[in-house]
């Protein structure tokens, strides 16, 4: 058996020291709730969906939909604004080769949030905010009444009155099929059901779940999975960035040409013995063949591998900053 040397130990060390930053959930933790039905309450409520998340775990557990068709990628961003009672809500989901874009100004009018569409190119600017500093003008929104979502229960549950809200949709075009009929959040995942999940069922939804960014380092091998021991041509970088939903990033060389081998980082549901892990894989971008992989339980805010031509050190981003748009 070969044996493959660390990289040289004060290297590591000083590798680490840069992604060993005090950890963060964010938006993870619990607030102290305000008397329910109450001004603050409800916008505390509001606040707990600022975040990014992804759905790739759910299209990920191998399982078949009940519909039989599998939900498509969607990624989501929900960002604050100047004010407690309004967010920007941006959705991307793709289909085979085909995107689409949503974009949505999210407002708390009593039991209500109501969609708001972006007028003009003022209101869309304001999705390339991201220190919530952007101040509601209605000139640039108009206001979808009938779509509104409609609290249910004392939970953070709210559905459309979908018979009121489909005169709306012709006039929406293209954008109509992004709109929310259904809004959940429990914990760190958020359950939604867009115009367009109707297609593939009555009761279908989107499950995503929080993103968490992980910021770390990796140091390659020139010779690839092919090293020898002796060999100590390695090429180091301390700039990977991915995040934990399915984030995928190219495994470079010293002059920043691609290696052939990606990264991936996703939180995973092994239905088999109901086990959910947060993995790390190293992907053959040719093949697109899992070479190797690492995991911990999904709460993990570290995370690494060793393969001896291949190691790497992953430390959850405490700044949580979003890695879109």
């Amino acid at each position: 058996m070969r044996v493959f040397p660390l990289i040289p130990s004060a290297l590591v060390a000083l590798l680490l020291a840069g992604c060993a930053a005090p950890m963060s959930r964010g938006n993870g933790a619990a607030a102290t709730p305000a008397p329910a039905g109450s001004a603050s309450s409800r916008a505390t409520a509001l606040r707990d969906l600022v975040g990014e998340y992804d759905n790739h775990a759910q299209r990920g557990d191998g399982a078949p939909p009940a519909s039989g068709f599998a939900p498509p990628p969607l990624h989501q961003w929900l960002r604050p604004t100047h004010a407690a009672d309004a967010l920007l809500w941006r959705l991307q989901q793709s289909s085979g080769s085909a995107a689409s874009e949503g974009r949505w100004l999210l407002r708390e009018e009593g039991a209500a949030l109501v969609p708001y569409r972006p007028l003009n190119a003022a209101a869309n600017a304001a999705f390339d905010d991201k220190g919530a500093s952007y101040r509601f003008q209605a000139a640039d929104w108009a206001p979808l009444g009938a779509c509104a979502l409609q609290r249910r229960g004392s939970g953070f549950d709210y559905r459309v009155d979908a018979a009121a809200c489909s005169a709306l949709l012709p006039g929406l075009g293209a954008a109509a099929a992004l709109l929310p009929q259904r809004l959940s959040l429990v914990g760190d995942t958020l359950t939604l059901a867009t115009v367009s999940d109707s297609a593939r069922g009555a009761d279908a939804v989107t499950v995503s779940h929080r993103v968490r960014w992980f910021a770390g380092w990796d140091a390659l091998n020139g010779a690839g999975p092919r090293a020898t021991p002796e060999n100590s041509d390695w090429h180091l970088r301390r700039d990977l960035r991915l995040h934990s939903e399915g984030g995928r990033i190219p495994l470079r060389w010293r002059d920043g040409s691609e290696s052939g081998y990606s990264l991936e980082l996703a939180r995973l549901n092994y239905r088999e013995s109901n086990t959910e892990v947060l993995r790390l894989a190293v992907i053959e971008d040719v093949s697109g063949r899992t070479l190797s992989y690492a995991w911990a339980n999904p709460e993990a805010t570290r995370i690494g591998l060793n393969l001896g031509w291949l190691q790497v050190g992953l430390d959850q981003d405490s700044g949580q900053a979003s890695g879109g748009p």
